[in-house]
């Protein structure tokens, strides 16, 4: 009997410790969520307001990981935001950041504008599925999504993969069929993590294309163009 009852007490504890983390989760997110909005609520006008933004949203995640368990691991976690929150206070203050200074200086650009090309390029794979060929989906992505021209920019060329290669190109569709064939070499793109993003994306596409119509292929394309601009636009110099 005495037995039972230490495990009823066990199982109820359980039920009191889970129903209290469910309950500082939700307070805890229903916190966070406004002020991540109020954060990014507008495109930031220049750089120190953007810097601004992200030491807002970078506080909001550390106050949100403390309201989680103020005692626990997470509390380490919590001051690891802070830390990169004051970081960026200093530089918005002209006080040098060490860590956040330009390790070599290189012509390339940002990791974020070659996933956003390696997104282009899956884009590019999934309408050969329906039977384009790479000129005639390029033609068609820019058609849908003439923005896309803001994927060229002024640090690099679309050829420009690492260095190797200096010509230039301003025209967006001979830039998106070289970034399909360079992401598809796996030798010419340099930038590790917009080779990877690739990488996943295509094994993926293996994995569903037999089972998709024309339809649906057509969709995944614009799925993936969309996101390339999100990106883009999250990473991009300040909007004016």
């Amino acid at each position: 009997m005495a037995k039972d009852e230490t495990a009823s007490k066990r199982a109820a504890k359980v039920a009191r410790d889970a129903y209290a983390f469910t309950n500082n989760l939700q307070r805890a997110f229903d916190d966070l969520l406004p002020k991540l909005k109020d954060a990014y609520g507008q495109p930031a006008r220049d750089a120190a307001e953007m810097r601004s933004q992200h030491v807002s949203a970078l506080l909001a995640i550390a106050q949100f990981l403390d309201q989680m368990e103020p005692d626990s691991e997470l509390a380490h976690f919590a001051d690891q935001f802070a830390k990169i929150a004051q970081m960026l206070r200093d530089v918005q203050n002209g006080i040098r950041v060490p860590m956040l200074e330009q390790a070599i200086t290189s012509r390339s650009d940002q990791t974020m504008a070659w996933i956003a090309r390696a997104s282009v390029a899956l884009a590019i794979d999934y309408l050969r599925q329906c039977g384009h060929s790479r000129k005639s989906a390029a033609k068609w992505a820019v058609e849908k999504y003439p923005d896309l021209q803001r994927l060229i920019t002024e640090e690099t060329s679309p050829c420009d993969v690492g260095g190797e290669e200096k010509h230039r190109s301003t025209d967006i569709e001979t830039a998106i069929i070289s970034w399909s064939r360079n992401f598809s070499s796996r030798k010419k793109i340099k930038n590790p993590a917009a080779t990877r993003v690739y990488s996943v994306g295509l094994d993926k596409l293996k994995a569903k294309a037999p089972n998709l119509n024309r339809e649906q292929l057509e969709d995944e394309a614009h799925r993936r163009i969309q996101n390339a601009l999100r990106l883009y636009n999250s990473a991009d110099a300040p909007r004016r």
